[in-house]
């Protein structure tokens, strides 16, 4: 009877050696690789950064205008209120959704710059009408009904894509002059100086897409939508 070693000769022998003839082909593989020029791998694609606006056609810069104009939610807040002058915020509310109908017209020949135009012409508008409705909630004498009002409000630039850029009073105001609308405070106390004495409106930013940058992060530009603060600042003598 033949031992193990009489066996795996006679299967060499009639089969070959499976070991002996893949580690050949590998020394094969190995000196072809070595011999021939590099094999080329594609590059891959920079991920792509997420944004808050990308506006490249008509169709996308309508539906960022039909976000701004939507103000169901707080229009109903203020309707169901018992708040006295709720007619009166619910006219503001009106005359800006017609200023957004009148203004917010698509840049026909300009579409490379989309979505920094709508932006800006979306900021004029909000400074020009809806900042009246937050400076009149600031102003309130009706907390509760305040409170809810300003959620609602927060909900609305959080549907347009918006995101609050919080400062507290007492803060400096060195190195947040992009952020707010400065309005001086007359003041005696010199170590109060260009602190905030008062936030009537908080600042919000977005981040858009440039579609005239080809570079990925460069392309992610962040727009403001600047706040309104009373600032201590010295007295000046008479």
């Amino acid at each position: 009877m033949e031992n193990i070693e009489q066996l795996l000769s006679r299967l060499e022998a009639r089969y070959g050696n499976p070991e002996a003839d893949f580690m050949a082909r590998a020394g094969t593989m190995q000196d072809f690789g070595q011999a021939g020029d590099p094999i080329p791998v594609a590059k891959e694609p920079e991920p792509r950064i997420q944004t808050d606006l990308e506006i490249h056609t008509k169709a996308d810069w309508d539906e960022a205008t039909a976000k701004l104009k939507d103000v169901q939610s707080l229009s109903a807040y203020i309707s169901q209120s018992s708040y006295k002058d709720r007619e009166k915020l619910l006219k503001v509310l009106q005359q800006y959704m017609n200023t957004i109908d009148k203004k917010m017209a698509f840049p026909e020949e300009e579409e490379d710059q989309c979505a920094e135009i709508w932006l800006g012409k979306a900021r004029d508008i909000l400074n020009k009408r809806f900042n009246l409705l937050r400076i009149t909630v600031h102003r309130m004498k009706q907390p509760k009904f305040q409170q809810g009002l300003q959620r609602e409000i927060q909900k609305y630039f959080e549907g347009i894509g918006m995101h609050e850029h919080p400062s507290q009073e007492g803060d400096t105001i060195v190195g947040q002059e992009e952020w707010f609308e400065i309005w001086p405070s007359p003041n005696d106390d010199a170590t109060r100086n260009m602190k905030i004495k008062e936030i009537e409106m908080q600042p919000y930013y977005t981040m858009y897409r440039d579609n005239e940058e080809e570079d990925e992060e460069e392309a992610i530009k962040r727009f403001i939508f600047p706040g309104l603060a009373w600032v201590y600042e010295e007295k000046k003598e008479a």
